[in-house]
Order: C-alpha cells, then sequence, then structure tokens
C-alpha cells in the first residue's frame, strides 16, 4: 500500500501534516474520560493532545480517554512521559496511532523515537498479536500497514535542540516537529516567562527555518492572538488551551463571584 493511502485510511491525522492548512487541537492533561469526550464533541478541535508528561496519567486512563472520543472521529495525540521504547511501545499497543515525542534534541533521539513506533527490520517495537490497536487480533492486516501509519511529532525544547531543528525535521519517519515553549524559555534562561523577547526572538527563528525547510511545525498556544502571530512566523499545527487552564480560570471566575455575593447575602438577613 502507498505511504499516502495508508495514512489517510489508517491514520488521518497523519495524513494532514502533510498539507499546509493550520490544524488547531486542544490540549488535555486532566485524566478525566468525561471531559475527553466533552471536547471531542465541539467542532473546533481537529485533533486532542493527551499528556502523561505532565500529567498523571498511565495506560489505564488514557485507554479510557481513549475510549470516551472513540466515536468522535477526532485524532488523538499521545505525548510519552520520555523517548522510551517501551513507554512507545504501551501507548501504540492501547490505540494511539500519533505521537508527540518531548525533549528531542538530536537527529540520533528523533531516529530513536521512529525505530520505537516501527516493527522489526525498520525499528524494535515489541511484537504482540493481540491489543487493541489490532482491535485485540481481529485485524488481519495489521502489521502490513502499521509502520507507515504512525505518526511521529519531535518536540524541540531546548537550547541544545535549537541548533539541530534542520537535522531532525529531515530525519525518515519525523513527520512534524512542535516547539515546547515552556521548557523553551526556561532552557533560554527566562524561567515562566514565554513572552520576554528573546524567547519569542527563539520561537520565531525556529519557526521561519522550518517553513524555509518545509517541514510542518507546530506550538502549545494559550490564545488566538497566539495562533495568529505564530502562524506568520511558520506555524501551522497548534494546541490552543488545556481542560486544567480552562477549569481553574472557571473556578476562580466562580469563586470570586461567591465572594462577591455572600456579605450580600449576610447583609440581608441582619435586622
Amino acid at each position: 500500500m502507498a505511504k499516502g493511502i495508508c495514512a489517510t485510511l489508517h491514520n488521518p491525522f497523519k495524513a494532514s501534516l502533510g498539507g499546509e492548512e493550520v490544524v488547531l487541537g486542544f490540549w488535555s492533561s486532566s485524566t478525566s474520560p468525561m471531559l475527553a469526550e466533552m471536547v471531542a464533541e465541539n467542532g473546533g478541535f481537529q485533533w486532542v493532545l493527551f499528556d502523561s508528561e505532565h500529567a498523571p496519567n498511565n495506560v489505564s486512563t488514557l485507554m479510557a480517554q481513549l475510549q470516551a472520543i472513540r466515536f468522535s472521529n477526532v485524532p488523538a495525540v499521545a505525548r510519552p512521559v520520555l523517548n522510551h521504547p517501551v513507554e512507545i511501545k504501551r501507548l501504540l499497543d492501547i490505540g494511539f496511532r500519533s505521537l508527540l515525542v518531548p525533549c528531542i534534541e538530536s537527529a540520533d533521539e528523533a531516529r530513536a523515537a521512529v525505530r520505537a513506533t516501527r516493527y522489526p527490520p525498520q525499528g524494535v517495537r515489541g511484537v504482540s498479536g493481540y491489543h487493541r490497536n489490532n482491535r485485540f487480533g481481529a485485524d488481519a492486516d495489521y502489521f502490513d500497514y502499521i509502520d507507515e501509519a504512525i505518526a511521529v511529532i519531535a518536540q524541540i525544547e531546548s537550547v541544545e535542540a535549537m541548533p539541530h531543528l534542520e537535522e531532525i525535521g529531515s530525519v525518515e519517519g519525523i513527520d512534524a516537529l512542535f516547539v515546547g515553549p515552556g521548557d523553551l524559555a526556561a532552557s533560554l534562561g527566562y524561567l515562566g516567562k514565554v513572552k520576554a523577547d528573546p524567547v519569542q526572538d527563539a520561537i520565531r527563528d525556529l519557526g521561519i527555518r522550518a517553513r524555509n525547510q518545509g517541514v510542518r511545525i507546530g506550538i502549545a498556544a494559550g490564545t488566538m492572538e497566539d495562533v495568529a502571530r505564530y502562524h506568520a512566523w511558520g506555524y501551522s499545527l497548534f494546541t490552543v488551551g488545556s481542560d486544567v487552564q480552562l477549569f481553574r480560570q472557571a473556578v476562580e471566575k466562580l469563586s470570586e463571584s461567591i465572594c462577591a455575593f455572600t456579605p450580600t447575602l449576610r447583609g440581608e438577613g441582619k435586622g
């Protein structure tokens, strides 16, 4: 089966990475199947990133969230804890076909990530005949297509990675790059200050270089204003907002309104 046809049939998200259109997603860290289902039911999101590096997710909680959005047709992408073949294998076996691999700093590390997603002889993925990704063995053609159907996105998030962007983007099997602005800011000496000029300059430089190379590059954006700015710099793959952030903001707003209203109620009870 031709590579393009394989991706379109077995991983539409990977197929979308081959284009130039803007792809907007959502960052999920809550571990909640109900919230995952709620997000996936909204048509604005073209993919959902399920995090396990900075969220208390494990294979059980991630599988439950995959089951919750199964019929939504919204692609699911997982971020493993680290670039390790066992970690990656377990995410693939429970059903993910697209991975955002953190902290890639060299072409060799990018190649290792790709090899972890491929079966021998192209890679080192351990073989199981019965898991969720092959419908527990019912998908008889699984081994014929799955290597070409897996999408690997390499996360660029350190000063060490920046000079190697072109080398990482050129690795066979890397479908896109993705900047982690928080870690990049910390690596540049601006912990917690993503909007600092040197950090934004670095983000701009990475986007322009990727665009000049013809490599798809993405980034985590807080607002649509961020999306517009980053898009002008060459970015086209985004997550916008996160469940934990939105829930915290909503709870804070509700709490403030309650605190403002409570004195009024207490005053009415006097006399």
